[in-house]
């Protein structure tokens, strides 16, 4: 099992009995500490070569957009380089930073990950995101 690095905003998992890597966000990240957290995230996801992703910013204080041209250059694609494709990411969010991201114009739609290496859908609720990470996974290993 690879290690399960912690920081002060990040807490990492692997959980091998559902091959699920869970991210949790502890508080609100500067910029730099969300690309660091992430880059940390993708180095202990390297061991399992886990693909399968929940990702948990319900305890930020926003959905943190400003991240999100760096997550689509260059966090996304390293993913499929380190990982390989396809790769599924469930984000949990507070009900009030997911309406706020669904009308931030900078944030693109979910649709846009449609013919992609790696898919990103968003939830409110954890139970609701594994259910569609346990589907994707099975539908991806016939």
């Amino acid at each position: 099992m690879p290690p399960e690095p912690s920081t002060a905003c990040l807490d990492v998992s692997y959980r091998p009995d559902l091959a699920v890597f869970i991210v949790r966000w502890l508080r609100q990240p500067s910029a730099e500490e969300l690309q660091a957290g992430y880059l940390t995230a993708l180095k202990a996801a390297e061991g399992p070569g886990c693909r399968f992703w929940l990702i948990d910013g319900r305890r930020r204080t926003d959905a943190n957009q400003r991240g999100t041209g760096w997550m689509m250059e260059t966090f996304f694609p390293l993913m499929v380089a380190r990982l390989g494709s396809p790769i599924f990411m469930a984000y949990l969010f507070m009900p009030s930073h997911l309406a706020d991201l669904e009308a931030d114009a900078s944030v693109p739609p979910l649709s846009y990950f449609d013919d992609r290496p790696y898919h990103v859908r968003r939830f409110t609720d954890e139970q609701s995101a594994m259910a569609w990470l346990a589907e994707c996974r099975r539908v991806s290993s016939q």
